[in-house]
């Protein structure tokens, strides 16, 4: 009875701790700035292809689309 009762009590614990893992960092400046430089490049090579890009627009679109 007793090699149950502590089976379970390590299943729970281990059970517990898996639903709840430990929250992720808080985002730096620098991965936010990152983000916001990603969002900012994909809104200006997403634009429709009849509007004029200048050459060094179109240059980093196309680095942009080999990256991803």
């Amino acid at each position: 009875m007793l090699d149950r009762l502590i089976l379970s009590a390590v299943l729970t614990t281990v059970g517990f701790n898996g639903l709840f893992p430990d929250p992720p960092p808080p985002p730096t400046s620098l991965t936010l700035k990152q983000k916001a430089k990603e969002r900012s490049i994909s809104g200006v090579c997403e634009r429709r292809k009849g509007q004029k890009q200048s050459k060094t627009v179109k240059e980093m679109c196309e680095k942009w689309r080999n990256h991803e």
